[in-house]
């Protein structure tokens, strides 16, 4: 009757090692899913602002070669700016004195 007693003794402490074990696991497990949704909204959320934001700048870029007929035809964009010729070729010189050291 010891023996069996023993056994069974030993068989519980064993199953609960094993199951504490499980859920030890377990719970890092659902710790990571949670951080990957995490993970996962923020990329999703900077994907759409992303996405957004290359719409918008695509209808300013599609707006910009209107823009300067409409106000000047001499002049030119650059660098989001109005710029005249002279100024043009000012910028144009000075490059080419740069490259040329």
């Amino acid at each position: 009757m010891m023996n069996d007693a023993r056994k069974a003794a030993r068989k519980t402490r064993k199953l609960r090692a094993s199951r504490d074990l499980w859920k030890q696991r377990c719970a890092k497990k659902q710790q990571q899913i949670r951080q990957l949704r995490i993970t996962v909204r923020d990329l999703s959320r900077s994907r759409e602002h992303w996405k957004t934001r290359v719409k918008e700048l695509e209808q300013q870029l599609q707006a910009v070669p209107e823009a300067p007929a409409a106000i000047d035809p001499a002049g030119c964009i650059c660098f989001g700016g109005m710029m005249d010729n002279l100024a043009m070729s000012r910028t144009l010189q000075t490059f080419l004195t740069w490259s040329s050291d």
